[in-house]
C-alpha cells in the first residue's frame, strides 16, 4: 500500500496562485481607495473608476510579471537537472584506456 505523500511542488504553485491573486486584489484595492479619495475631494466620480482601472492594470501586470520570473526560474532549476543527468550518464559510460 502506497503513503500519500505531500508534494512540495504543489504547495510551491499554490502559493504562487495565491501571490498572483493578493496582488491583483491588492492593487485593485489601493487604485479603489485613491479614487474614492480623489473623488471625495472634487466631487466627481470618474476619479474611482479611473483609479479601479488602473489598479486592475498594475496588478495584472505586477502579477504576469512575478509569474514569469518563477517561470524562469524553474526553468533553470530543470535545465541544470537535466545537464547534471547528462554529466552523470557520462561518466558512467566512459571507458578507461
Amino acid at each position: 500500500m502506497k503513503k500519500n505523500r505531500l508534494d512540495i511542488k504543489i504547495f510551491a504553485n499554490l502559493n504562487l496562485i495565491l501571490f498572483f491573486a493578493l496582488t491583483v486584489l491588492a492593487n485593485i484595492f489601493i487604485g479603489y481607495l485613491i479614487g474614492t479619495l480623489l473623488s471625495s475631494l472634487t466631487h466627481f466620480e470618474i476619479w474611482k473608476i479611473i483609479f479601479l482601472f488602473l489598479g486592475v492594470i498594475s496588478g495584472l501586470y505586477n502579477g504576469i510579471i512575478e509569474l514569469l520570473k518563477e517561470a524562469k526560474k524553474q526553468d533553470n532549476e530543470f535545465r541544470t537537472k537535466k545537464e547534471s543527468k547528462r554529466d552523470n550518464n557520462k561518466d558512467n559510460n566512459s571507458f578507461d584506456n
